[in-house]
């Protein structure tokens, strides 16, 4: 039974405190907002999964500093734009706890989020990152995904219906986990337009080449794009209606405007921050991704949305 804090009250932050109760572990969630610490606390439920309920030992906080006492492992869930200024905000509270970082995306232009924490709490960071849409965790539906850091950390959170693999590669597990998104916009469009599985595995089979090789550009090493943390990632945000980036394709091609779309989703878009990154990473390293390139084309310059494929 281990003490634990996790920094971040949405879908993920929520599942994965459902996941962690399973092995009894003590958890607080910090929120950012008194609403959600009112509904974890008084009602135990999540704002974003209608159908979880947690257990009432997980109690919410909007104080980082009572959040975080005594806790012996930090867990960040926050929004990757939020990222650098949580970290200057928990950095007091932090003494020796093993920091794991579950959030999605890239810092900037082309920073890695473990080299913001990194320099910004002076600790090492342990990562998880693969196929994980909260709506199915909540559900028990098994689930695999990747892990690097201490092998204690698989220790953490494995159950009869999560576990966790090793990966060695923390450029890569990162850049894989951001950019599959700008993919799942692409899908979602093309599915909305109403091509079928003929030009989704097209879509899906070129999306992780450009991927891959804007990862190698960056220092990962090329196995990684088929493991869980880019491949299997890649194959759940195009192909489920759970990812809120596909939903956002599917009504992008709809008509639907970038404003009307995030206020019906109600949640963010990593996606189009994704593409900018990707935008730049490919101008700075001069590669040809024709896919991502194009996407950016349709979003920023009203390139007509039927030029996908």
């Amino acid at each position: 039974m281990k003490n634990i804090t996790i920094i971040g009250s949405g879908s993920f932050g929520c599942a994965l405190s459902y996941i962690l109760s399973k092995n009894n572990h003590n958890i607080k969630i910090w929120s950012y907002t008194k609403e959600e610490t009112n509904l974890i606390n008084n009602e135990h439920k999540c704002k974003f999964l209608d159908n979880l309920i947690l257990t009432d030992s997980i109690k919410c906080y909007t104080s980082y500093e009572e959040a975080i006492n005594e806790s012996e492992y930090i867990i960040l869930v926050v929004p990757r734009n939020a990222i650098i200024q949580t970290c200057i905000n928990i950095k007091p509270f932090i003494k020796n706890q093993t920091i794991i970082l579950a959030t999605k995306g890239l810092s900037g232009k082309d920073y890695l989020l473990s080299d913001v924490i990194k320099d910004e709490l002076n600790k090492d960071v342990s990562i998880i990152s693969g196929p994980s849409h909260a709506e199915q965790i909540i559900k028990d539906i098994p689930t695999y995904i990747n892990y690097y850091g201490k092998e204690n950390i698989k220790e953490l959170f494995e159950t009869d219906n999560f576990h966790l693999i090793y990966n060695n590669d923390y450029i890569g597990m990162q850049i894989g986990a951001a950019l599959k998104n700008v993919i799942a916009i692409i899908c979602g469009i093309a599915e909305g337009l109403n091509y079928e599985t003929n030009t989704m595995s097209y879509l899906i089979t070129k999306g992780l080449k450009e991927i891959k090789n804007i990862g190698i550009k960056m220092g990962a090493k090329e196995e990684t794009f088929y493991d869980l943390c880019s491949l299997g990632d890649l194959l759940t945000t195009t192909l489920s209606l759970d990812s809120r980036n596909k939903r956002f394709g599917l009504l992008l091609s709809k008509g639907k405007n970038i404003d009307e779309i995030q206020k019906e989703i109600g949640m963010t878009i990593e996606g189009l921050d994704a593409l900018n990154n990707a935008h730049y990473l490919i101008d700075k390293y001069n590669l040809d991704c024709p896919l991502i390139t194009n996407l950016y084309e349709i979003i920023y310059n009203n390139k007509d949305i039927h030029s996908i494929i």
